[in-house]
Formats: C-alpha cells, structure tokens, sequence
C-alpha cells in the first residue's frame, strides 16, 4: 500500500510538472523558451530582449527589415547576427508552433503591430491593473520599460513582481 501510494504521488508530480511546462509554453507572461544568445546580445544592449512569442512573425520581418530607422535610431546588424537574429525572431512568434496563442487572440490577420504595447493581451493584461499615465512616471518612463516593473524580464519571465 506505501509503494502504491508513493507511486501515486510521483505520478501526480510528473503530471503536474508536464502540466506547468506546458502552461508556461503557452503563457502571455513567459517567454516559456530560451532566449537566442545571438538576439539577447544584439537586442538587449539597448533594450529588454523582447520574447518572440509576443508578436507575429510579420511583425518581426517588418521590424528586421527596417533596422536602420529602428523607432529612431540605426539598429542595423552585420549579415550574420541579422541572419541569427531572424530566424530565432521568425521560428518562435507568436503565430508558429513555437509561439503563444493566446498572445495571437484578437489580432486581425491584416494587422502587423510593430510594438508590443499594441498587442491585444498587453493592453488587455496592463489595462485591468495599471493607469496609462503610470508609464510616464519618472521610474518607468515608457510602457516599453518592462524591467521597471517585471524584474524577471530579462529572462522572460513576465509575471506580477
């Protein structure tokens, strides 16, 4: 009976922990994969190295294609981390198997949001809990900042801190 019980146990643990990883695959507030080491470097020595899976593969071309007027300022890349950086960007948006439907819900197919904060979940998730002039408070300063209030961002982890 002991041994039986035990393996109950470590059975319910084994699925809760598939359960989760699959939970957090598929989340609005985690990246659920890796980042690219190639995307983090590039990305994140101006910014939080935004989660792929929080835009469509559209708007990730789009954003690629135009590097060199990057939201103002000349993002462009060498050949090869440009190469590196699209294919991580582009295999794991939002809209592929490697993505997360839920943050595809709600955006039309001839929409190709070119900030985060345009997506559907964003302004849904920031809406119920923050006012829009919170973004422009001095510790934050921009609702693109997301480290100011997720401190797991840079390892994609989005959730309430």
């Amino acid at each position: 009976m002991k041994i039986l019980s035990k393996l109950l146990v470590a059975s319910a643990l084994l699925f809760a922990g598939a359960f989760s990883l699959i939970a957090v695959q598929d989340s609005a507030y985690s990246a659920g994969n890796a980042i690219d080491p190639t995307y983090q470097k590039e990305c994140g020595a101006c910014h939080t190295p935004f989660p792929a899976q929080f835009l469509p593969k559209r708007s990730w071309e789009r954003l690629l294609s135009g590097l060199d007027k990057h939201f103002g300022e000349d993002a462009a890349l060498p050949p090869k981390s440009l190469a590196s950086v699209k294919a991580y960007l582009e295999s794991h948006a939002a809209d592929t198997a490697m993505g997360s439907a839920r943050a595809m819900r709600d955006v039309p197919t001839t929409a190709t949001p070119l900030r985060i904060t345009e997506m559907p979940f964003w302004t849904r998730i920031h809406a119920r809990q923050i006012e829009r002039h919170a973004f422009s408070a001095s510790k934050i300063t921009s609702a693109a900042n997301c480290t100011a209030c997720h401190r797991g961002a840079v390892n994609g982890i989005y959730e309430d801190d």
